[in-house]
């Protein structure tokens, strides 16, 4: 499981859809409600929570309205030869 970048807790990271959004995909973890752009996104850069992300689109956060695709897997450490 994905350890999220803000709170550092594992296992409740998401690839989703936000459905009031036109269908945009994100990451979102559901113990902090940090969403960043994607999977290969840099995890240093500043984050938002979901209430953030929805006011500055002028949208009404609806937890109703994230569709979960696939929970999100670390990955695989490189391993030398």
């Amino acid at each position: 499981m994905r350890m999220c970048p803000c709170c550092k807790e594992y296992g409740d990271v998401w690839e989703v859809v936000f459905k009031n959004l036109d269908d945009r995909r994100g990451v979102m973890c559901f113990e902090c409600d940090t969403v960043w752009e994607s999977v290969s996104a840099d995890t240093n850069r500043a984050f938002s929570d979901y209430e953030t992300l929805m006011k500055e689109h002028g949208v009404a956060p609806d937890w109703k309205l994230i569709t979960q695709v696939q929970r999100v897997f670390p990955t695989p450490p490189e391993t030398s030869l």
